[in-house]
């Protein structure tokens, strides 16, 4: 074998010992490297808290009216959720212009345009399974200078659609001596969906008789 030649082989083997020798020394230190890294992901120093979004997901509960989501909308009208905790406030007009300003604020955040009044009638949990009864109407309304705005009354929360002659079944009696009154039911939620807002109501005929399921329970509860 040439001199030159011999003396590259000998160059090249004394290069490839090198680094066989060096390369455990470096696998050694990545081990140990990505050991530390391991230890930490599983023992953090400070572990994730618990809460109810991690639960329950974001947005549970904004789309009824009661408790904090409410207080945060009565608040900049002077008054708290604590008002709908008494089924009183439904008698004081001023106190109900206050919650229908609110629900429309409300109403406006969650994209809801529209409301109704929504009842039970009779019937539903027996015989009809599940029917509810409601009238949809539009808070639009329209400026002397004909600019839109959205606006909801005490007065217009406080009762609703008065045509009760398809309840509890259809010609029943005659539209124009229908009489059947819708009010609404301060002790259930006012509730959201999708571009409508839902006010709980009872409905009950102009003799006072319910026309409805929820009447004869909360008279029942007055009873006892």
């Amino acid at each position: 074998t040439p001199l030159p030649l011999k003396c590259a082989l000998m160059a090249s083997l004394s290069s490839l010992k090198t680094s066989v020798r060096a390369r455990p020394a470096a696998s050694r230190a990545a081990a140990s490297a990505r050991a530390v890294q391991t230890r930490a992901v599983a023992s953090p120093s400070s572990p994730a808290k618990t809460t109810t979004e991690t639960i329950v997901g974001p947005g549970y509960g904004q789309n009824v009216f009661r408790g904090a989501v409410a207080d945060g909308y009565l608040s900049k009208y002077g008054e708290s959720a604590k008002m709908l905790d008494d089924p009183s406030w439904a008698k004081d007009v001023k106190k109900a212009d206050v919650v229908a300003k609110a629900l429309v604020d409300w109403a406006l955040d969650r994209g809801a345009t529209v409301f109704c009044h929504c009842f039970q009638p009779m019937g539903a949990c027996g015989v009809r399974h599940g029917q509810v009864g409601m009238v949809q109407m539009s808070m639009l309304e329209f400026g002397p200078d004909g600019k839109p705005y959205y606006e909801l009354e005490g007065k217009t929360i406080l009762k609703g659609e008065t045509d009760g002659s398809s309840f509890p079944n259809g010609g029943m009696r005659a539209t124009h001596t229908a009489g059947g009154y819708l009010a609404l039911d301060p002790v259930s939620p006012v509730f959201l969906r999708e571009d409508t807002i839902f006010l709980p109501a009872c409905f009950v005929a102009y003799t006072g008789q319910a026309l409805d399921e929820k009447t004869p329970l909360h008279r029942a509860v007055q009873a006892m």
